[in-house]
C-alpha cells in the first residue's frame, strides 16, 4: 500500500511539473487550464476544449479561429515550442492557386488600374516580398492574359444583356490620353466616327433596329456622324445637356468684356493660393481667427462643367480672410497688393453667382446617371429662361441677354413636333408623371404629341396581342382617334 501511494504522489508531481513547464508557453495567456477535468477553456470565445499536456490543439484553435490575436508575454524556454510558435507566428500563409487567382481577378477589375508595368518596378518588389515573402509575384505577361481573359467575359456578359434589352441608347466620346495621344488612331472625321459607331454595333452583335438614338456632344465632327447614322439608319441624334448647358456659360462669360476681365483676375488670384505655400498657410490662420470654413480656394477650368462658378461662389465665401491675407505685408509683398479684386468686382461676382446659380442646378440634374434625364430637358430648358434674373449691373444684364439667346439657339428644335419625324424629347416628357401636361408647349402641339403618342402606343399593342384578339384591336384602333 505505501508503494502504490508513492507512486501516485510521483505521478502527480510530474504532472505538476508538466503543467507549470506548459504554462510557460505563449499559449496559456489566450486559454485557462481546469486542472480537474483535464480540460481547457478559450478566453476569447469560452470554447472548452480537452487537454492531454500538449499545446497543439490550443495552437490549432487559435490559427483557425483567432488568427488575429497577438500573443506576446512570456518567454518561451522550450526549443520545440518555440519552433511551433515561430510557424504560428511568423511563417506566412502561402497563397493557393485559387487565393492567387481571386486576388488577379479582383486586379483585373479594379476601374483606376495602375499600369501593368509597375508589377516590374523594384520598389514594389521589395514591398511584397516584406508583406508577403512567400508569395511569388507573377510577370506583366501574367496579368496582361488575366485582363484579355476578364476583358472577353465582361464583354460576353455585354452581348448578352444587349440582346435581352429591347432598345438601346448610345452615348459616344472621343478620348485622348494624358499626354493629348489620341487612341483611335486615324483622323477624327465625321464619315470615320461613323464607321467606327457602326463597328462597335457589329462588334457586339447588337440589332440596328434596337438602337433608337446617339447622345454626343457639340463637336462639329460628332455632329456631322450622328447625323450621316441618322440618314443611314435612322438614329435619333441627342445633344448632351451638360455640355451645351457648359458651352452657352462659357460663351457668355466671354461676351461681357468687364466679366471676362472680373473673372480673369478671379482665377489669378486662385492661382497664386495656389502656388503660395506661405499665402495659403496663412489663409487657414485667417480662416480660423474669422469663424470662416476652411475651405480651400477652388481654380476653375473651362472644359469642366460648373468650374467657373464653383470658383466664384468659393471666392465670395472666402472674401474676408483672403483680403486679410492679401493685406498682410508679412505675406504678399507690396507688388502683389494688385492680386485683390475691387470693390465692384466683388459686387459682379456676387450678382453673378445668382445669375449661374440656375445654370448649375440644371447642370447637376441632367448629369444624374441614376435616374431618367432626357424627358426634364424641355422643362429645364423653359425654367433657365424664365430665372435669368433681371439685376441692375449692366454687365451682368448683358451677360443673361446672351445665354437667354443661346440657350434658344442650341435647343432651337426642341419644342418643335412633327408627326411624319416625332421629337423623342417632346415624347419622354408627355410620358414623364412629372411633366405629362407639357404647359411649356402651346396648346395645338400639346395636342399633336399626345396623338402620336397614343398611335403609337396603340400599335405597340396591336404587336403584343395574340392573333385571336386582331378585331378587337382593330375596332378600338378605328374608334380612339376620335374621342381624343
Amino acid at each position: 500500500m505505501a508503494d502504490a501511494g508513492e507512486r501516485n504522489e510521483n505521478e502527480q508531481d510530474q504532472n505538476e511539473g508538466n503543467r507549470k513547464r506548459q504554462k510557460l508557453s505563449k499559449v496559456w495567456d489566450h486559454f485557462t487550464l481546469k486542472y480537474k477535468e483535464n480540460a481547457v477553456v478559450c478566453k476569447h470565445c469560452k470554447v472548452e476544449l480537452a487537454y492531454h499536456n500538449s499545446t497543439s490543439s490550443m495552437l490549432q484553435h487559435l490559427s483557425r479561429t483567432h488568427p488575429t490575436e497577438g500573443m506576446s508575454g512570456r518567454a518561451e524556454t522550450s526549443k520545440t515550442s518555440q519552433t511551433v510558435m515561430d510557424r504560428f507566428l511568423l511563417k506566412a500563409p502561402a497563397c493557393t492557386s485559387s487565393c492567387t487567382d481571386r486576388q488577379h481577378s479582383k486586379y483585373a477589375g479594379y476601374r483606376h488600374a495602375p499600369p501593368l508595368s509597375m508589377v516590374e518596378d523594384v520598389g514594389f518588389k521589395a514591398m511584397i516580398a516584406a508583406f508577403q515573402p512567400n508569395y511569388a509575384l507573377p510577370c506583366r505577361t501574367f496579368f496582361t492574359k488575366r485582363l484579355e481573359e476578364k476583358y472577353e467575359h465582361i464583354k460576353n456578359k455585354m452581348k448578352k444583356a444587349l440582346q435581352e434589352t429591347d432598345t438601346i441608347a448610345f452615348t459616344t466620346d472621343i478620348w485622348k490620353s494624358v499626354a493629348t495621344e489620341a487612341y483611335m488612331g486615324e483622323r477624327h472625321t465625321a464619315a470615320n466616327i461613323a464607321d467606327w459607331i457602326e463597328e462597335v454595333i457589329v462588334k457586339f452583335n447588337i440589332p440596328p433596329e434596337k438602337i433608337k438614338a446617339v447622345v454626343h456632344d457639340n463637336g462639329a465632327n460628332v455632329v456631322a456622324a450622328t447625323k450621316i447614322l441618322h440618314a443611314k439608319h435612322g438614329y435619333e441624334p441627342v445633344t448632351c445637356a451638360g455640355h451645351t448647358l457648359n458651352l452657352v456659360v462659357q460663351n457668355s462669360l466671354k461676351s461681357q468684356q468687364a466679366i471676362s476681365r472680373c473673372v480673369g483676375a478671379a482665377r489669378t488670384l486662385v492661382e497664386h493660393f495656389k502656388k503660395s505655400e506661405l499665402a495659403s498657410t496663412k489663409l487657414k490662420v485667417k480662416q480660423r481667427n474669422m469663424g470662416t470654413k476652411e475651405n480651400m480656394l477652388l481654380q476653375d477650368v473651362c472644359t469642366r462643367w460648373n468650374s467657373t462658378y464653383a470658383m466664384l461662389t468659393r471666392l465670395q465665401e472666402q472674401r474676408w480672410p483672403v483680403t486679410a491675407t492679401l493685406s498682410d505685408p508679412e505675406v504678399t509683398q507690396r507688388g502683389k497688393h494688385y492680386l485683390d479684386l475691387k470693390p465692384d468686382q466683388w459686387g459682379l461676382i456676387e450678382e453673378l453667382n445668382q445669375v449661374l446659380e440656375p445654370f448649375h442646378s440644371a447642370t447637376v440634374l441632367m448629369s444624374g446617371e441614376q435616374y431618367v434625364t432626357l424627358s426634364s430637358l424641355p422643362h429645364v430648358v423653359d425654367k433657365i429662361k424664365k430665372l435669368l434674373q433681371n439685376l441692375e449691373s449692366p454687365p451682368v444684364v448683358s451677360f443673361q441677354t446672351h445665354a437667354k439667346e443661346q440657350v434658344t439657339t442650341r435647343w432651337k428644335n426642341l419644342g418643335e413636333f412633327k408627326p411624319e419625324s416625332p421629337n423623342i424629347t417632346l415624347l419622354a416628357a408627355s410620358l414623364d408623371p412629372r411633366f405629362r401636361k407639357l404647359k411649356f408647349l402651346p396648346a395645338d402641339q400639346v395636342f399633336g404629341v399626345k396623338n402620336t403618342l397614343q398611335t403609337m402606343a396603340l400599335a405597340v399593342k396591336q404587336q403584343v396581342r395574340p392573333t385571336g384578339s386582331r378585331n378587337e384591336t382593330s375596332s378600338t384602333a378605328e374608334g380612339t382617334p376620335s374621342a381624343a
